[in-house]
This record gives C-alpha cells, sequence and structure tokens, in this order.
C-alpha cells in the first residue's frame, strides 16, 4: 500500500516539477534573449540585476506597460532616492541607496522590455541615456544642498556657495564621460552587427529626420534638434572615428565581415570602459563614500580619475579608428 501511494506521489509530482523546470528555461532563455550583446554587458550587472529586471520585464510586457514608460517609471524613483541622501544619518541614505537600486533595475527592465517586445526605438535610447544622467544629478543637488552647511575637509570653512562651483564642474564632467562612454558603446554593437544603424546613430542622419518632420508635433522635433546637438558633441571628440565612419559610408555603408572582426576585436579591450564610465565605478564609490561620511572626496574622484579613464577610452579608440582606416580604406 506505501509502495502505491509512493508511485502515485512521483507520478504527481514529476509533471509539476517539470513545469518548474520548463518555466526556469524559458526565463532563461528570455534572459539571453532580453541581454544585450555579451561584448557591452557587464556580468555583475547580469548576476546582481538581470534576474530581477527581467521578472520586472515580464510584469510590464503582462500588463502593457511601454518600455518608454518603464524608464519614466525609474526616472521616479531615481528622483524619489535621491531627496534620502540630504540626511546626514546613514541609515537614511542607505534606505536611498536601495531605492536608487531600484531604479536600476527598472532601468534595466526598460531594456528588456524594449528588446522582448522588438519595440527598441531611437528615441528610447535617447530617454535612457537621459534618465541615467537626471538621475545621478538629482542625487548630486541632494548632497550639494546637504553639504552647504558642512565643513570643507581639512579646513575650518564652511562650503557654502562654493559646493555649488564644485558641482557645475562635476556635472560638465560627468556629462561628458557618460556622453562618450554611451558613443563607444554604440559604435563597438554597430561594427558586431556589421554596421547595423539600429545600434547607431550619426549626426546626418539626425538632421535628415529634422528635415522631414516639419509637419510632426512640437515635441518630435525639439526631440531631435537635442539629440542632434548631444551627438554633434560625441562626434567632435572623435575625428579619426569620422574618417572611418565617412570611407565606409562612401564605399556602400556595409561593413564586412573582415572590417567588423579588426574594429570589434581591437574594442573588446576597452569597450566595459563604457561601463565604468555610465553607471558601476561611479555609483558604488559614491553610495560608499556616502555610507562612510567621506562623500566630499567623490567628486575629485569623478573628476580626475573617472575624467583621466575617459580621456584613456577616447584616445583608444581614436587609434583604433586610425588603424582599421589604414588597414582597409588607406
Amino acid at each position: 500500500m506505501s509502495n502505491l501511494r509512493n508511485d502515485h506521489n512521483a507520478a504527481t509530482e514529476t509533471p509539476e516539477i517539470e513545469r518548474i523546470k520548463e518555466r526556469h528555461e524559458q526565463l532563461q532563455r528570455d534572459l539571453e534573449s532580453a541581454q544585450k550583446a555579451n561584448d557591452v554587458e557587464d556580468k555583475f550587472d547580469t548576476v546582481v540585476y538581470g534576474t530581477f529586471s527581467m521578472l520586472l520585464a515580464h510584469f510590464f510586457i503582462k500588463h502593457k506597460v511601454s518600455a518608454n514608460a518603464v524608464t519614466l517609471l525609474s526616472l521616479l524613483f531615481g528622483i524619489i532616492g535621491s531627496f534620502f541622501f540630504f540626511s546626514q544619518h546613514v541609515l537614511v541614505n542607505f534606505i536611498g541607496i536601495l531605492i536608487e537600486f531600484f531604479a536600476v533595475v527598472l532601468d534595466c527592465a526598460d531594456g528588456q522590455v524594449a528588446r522582448m517586445t522588438h519595440t527598441s526605438s531611437q528615441l528610447g535610447r535617447f530617454l535612457d541615456g537621459v534618465v541615467d544622467t537626471i538621475c545621478f544629478f538629482a542625487v548630486y543637488f541632494s548632497l550639494g544642498l546637504r553639504m552647504t552647511n558642512e565643513v570643507i575637509p581639512f579646513s575650518a570653512v564652511k562650503w557654502g556657495i562654493y559646493i555649488w562651483i564644485v558641482l557645475i564642474i562635476n556635472g560638465y564632467f560627468h556629462g561628458e564621460q557618460a556622453r562618450m562612454a554611451d558613443y563607444f558603446r554604440s559604435l563597438h554593437l554597430s561594427f558586431l552587427d556589421h554596421g547595423n544603424k539600429a545600434n547607431f546613430t550619426t549626426s546626418r542622419s539626425i538632421r535628415a529626420e529634422i528635415n522631414e518632420s516639419k509637419d510632426t508635433p512640437i515635441y518630435n522635433r525639439l526631440y531631435l534638434n537635442v539629440y542632434y546637438l548631444y551627438t554633434t558633441m560625441q562626434e567632435k571628440m572623435t575625428p579619426r572615428t569620422q574618417r572611418l565612419l565617412l570611407a565606409i559610408d562612401e564605399n556602400g555603408g556595409t561593413v564586412s565581415k573582415e572590417l567588423s572582426e579588426a574594429f570589434t576585436s581591437r574594442s573588446r579591450k576597452y569597450v566595459q570602459l563604457t561601463n565604468v564610465l555610465t553607471f558601476n565605478l561611479r555609483a558604488y564609490v559614491l553610495y560608499l563614500l556616502v555610507l562612510l561620511k567621506l562623500h566630499p572626496f567623490f567628486f575629485p574622484f569623478n573628476i580626475i580619475v573617472l575624467g583621466g579613464i575617459m580621456v584613456f577610452m577616447v584616445r583608444k579608440y581614436e587609434k583604433i579608428a586610425k588603424e582599421v582606416y589604414d588597414e582597409f580604406f588607406a
């Protein structure tokens, strides 16, 4: 009798176990399809944020929430979390960090929703970068309000108005770093996909859109003009890269397998620097210094250390562009 019960339990449990396995395998397949190319995907992000954001992505898709709506939700939580950095209490700061963590999970989920529903767009990519920057700037603003009445390290003088000068300089460097990191990540993905323009936008293509957008709503024309300025600033810092891209366009606009491999094999050594300059290292150092009450030291770190990494990255990519141009077009 006991054996019959055991056989019956095994028979009823097996389909349930199979369903669990099936669900797990489906989640893994979805996670892989929703990720960016392995070259630019940060392993830490995949492990820490990937699973949580995938669960949220399934929830948003089920309830027909668009990727851009998820992006704006990420912005909301990022701004809410920034308020908690005003306090001098470490526990309050830690709560703010947790809220910022959730904002990042949402930021990952919006891209997964876009890729899984095939709704990726130029506007979505632009919004994603803008939201990341705004969330950081909200934290900087909150810290600035807090530090106004704090004493400058190694002195008896309060920061006062000087903290806002520091924050303006810090914001400028942050913007430059994020802009160039976004450019080189997109450039790598474009070459990886043999010149697919879905991953990469030039000022020429945006200018063409602007010329064709005269009958579109004003907010669309405004966005295109802002994006044009953003892209133009990226291109001005990369003259050798522009020469390579122009040569490709003049030779049919397609990237051969050989050209793709020539660029990506060199780029692969440096593309992870784009993650350092957009979120990872910057955020973790900021959070740690806030919890240790050493937050004033973040700003020289951001300006000097991360600024140095950006200069290094730009020089390396310009060198790669020159080498590839000489190899295929000189």
